[in-house]
């Protein structure tokens, strides 16, 4: 009864973000923007516009408490998701340090937040990188500065595609796409070296032709770091719960997870 509460809540918040569409222009967005940013990342914003990597800065795609998703336009027409972490509390980090500690891809660990919060972005960007260019189907990512990642936005006219979460699927669709769920799980483990770490029905698109692709990988981690594996069966429980519930047959996780790597978890006693 919960689930069904909850979908249909989730389905309603989405078709009212497709209904309230904003499209603000440059000279309304100052007062609102500084309602919400710090001076440093709207002096990074405006570089960005008058850089042109933005030329066209509009509403609010998504809203947390941790970050903002803008629709935007660069000077070559594309539609962006520019991605504005809040630079607001040392928390932040103390939340985040462990996906952080021992990435082989950044050897130094800022103690201040707000330079943590600039790593935290970068970190991002480059998990997408990865994942991009290893032919995973994320969004493209196009710049990052300081704490602002522009990448390429999943929608069309300026509405973002439903996530997982947020539709209502035959049996033969959920199939389909549990397949590509776990197939983009396994590739990203083994071409893009990554795990993502927070995958849930929440941060999965759905396109028009029923093909996925996943958003959020500000938490994935790099295979090497100790915590991958933990994250990985986490993952992997997480795809395996949602499909079940919706009558789907689903391999075990730990058999999922020594099939991608190659070897048994390790579970503690």
């Amino acid at each position: 009864m919960e689930d069904k509460l909850e979908k249909r809540l989730r389905r309603r918040e989405y078709r009212y973000e497709r209904e309230q569409r904003y499209l603000r222009k440059r000279s309304e967005l100052n007062e609102v923007l500084e309602e919400v940013f710090d001076q440093q990342t709207l002096m990074t914003l405006y570089e960005l516009m008058n850089r042109r990597m933005i030329r066209d800065f509009y509403g609010v795609v998504s809203a947390g408490k941790e970050s903002r998703i803008y629709l935007a336009k660069d000077s070559e027409d594309r539609d962006l998701a520019v991605k504005i972490y809040l630079v607001v509390s040392a928390e932040f980090r103390r939340n985040r340090l462990m996906y952080v500690v021992d990435d082989p891809r950044f050897k130094k660990t800022p103690k201040d937040f707000r330079d943590f919060i600039y790593l935290w972005a970068r970190r991002e960007y480059k998990n997408l990188e990865a994942a991009y260019e290893s032919g995973i189907p994320v969004p493209k990512p196009y710049f990052v500065r300081n704490n602002i990642l522009g990448m390429e936005f999943i929608g069309e006219d300026g509405k973002r595609y439903p996530t997982l979460i947020e539709v209502e699927l035959s049996e033969e669709t959920y199939i389909k796409v549990y397949e590509q769920v776990m197939d983009v799980v396994e590739r990203l483990y083994r071409k893009a070296r990554l795990v993502h770490g927070d995958l849930s029905e929440y941060n999965i698109f759905i396109l028009p032709d029923d093909k996925i692709v996943l958003i959020d990988l500000s938490q994935a981690v790099h295979v090497e770091q100790p915590i991958a594996d933990k994250l990985l069966l986490r993952d992997l429980k997480n795809i395996s719960r949602y499909f079940r519930k919706h009558g789907i047959e689903v391999e075990e996780p730990e058999e999922a997870f020594e099939r991608i790597t190659g070897r048994p978890p390790l579970i503690p006693p």
